[in-house]
């Protein structure tokens, strides 16, 4: 009897082991099923921007429903309350300062501008050079890492980091071609699959 408890135990322990032990291939098979499947999510943002002469930190709220996005800025104060909406290759800018919105047509975003965007939606997952584990303030994440362009000096590669728990993204982190940080991106509260109401991505 004790014999076939321990067998059954072990067995229990082999099989755990197992599934935890994910490859590159089933991350990043898993995760981009679970980025394919966000319909809408809305969450708060921090993107801290670094430059040569010290650095700049964003606050944004993010709503985004079926290619369509909202981005509110918290701060700096100079900026609080500009509101940016995107929806089908247009884009509505609201700055208080102006106190008027500006429609344009045939939006085309850059780069630079994506990374307020948190952008992982948009991640190539073919492209990944490389996942790790890493383990912070005792959560396990999976992190991604893809070139960005071999050119630009300054946004070079960048990171995603995947919740291993809930394989939603956590931060993004843009790196220049010496490996200095250049861009931090902290996502809280990211809810998805929530109704959002079409008023918030009006652009007319």
């Amino acid at each position: 009897m004790r014999s076939r408890l321990l067998l059954v135990i072990i067995g229990a322990i082999v099989l755990i082991t197992g599934c935890s032990d994910l490859t590159k291939e089933k991350v990043l098979v898993k995760t981009q099923e679970k980025i394919n499947n966000i319909k809408t999510y809305q969450c708060r943002v921090e993107v801290e921007v670094f430059g040569n002469k010290g650095s700049q930190l964003y606050e944004l709220k993010q709503a985004y429903k079926e290619g369509s996005f909202r981005i509110d800025t918290m701060s700096p104060k100079h900026l609080e309350g500009k509101i940016v909406i995107i929806k089908d290759n247009r884009a509505k800018i609201y700055h208080p300062n102006i106190e008027q919105n500006i429609i344009i047509d045939n939006f085309t975003q850059k780069r630079e501008e994506c990374i307020f965007l948190g952008d992982f939606l948009t991640w190539n997952f073919q492209e990944v050079l490389e996942v790790i584990k890493i383990t912070e303030q005792d959560k396990d994440y999976f992190v991604l890492k893809e070139e960005i362009d071999q050119g630009n000096f300054y946004h070079n590669t960048q990171c995603l980091w995947i919740e291993k728990k809930t394989l939603l993204p956590r931060y993004i982190k843009i790196y220049d071609k010496e490996g200095n940080i250049r861009v931090d991106i902290s996502i809280f509260d990211l809810e998805i699959n929530k109704n959002l109401e079409d008023g918030l991505f009006t652009i007319d």
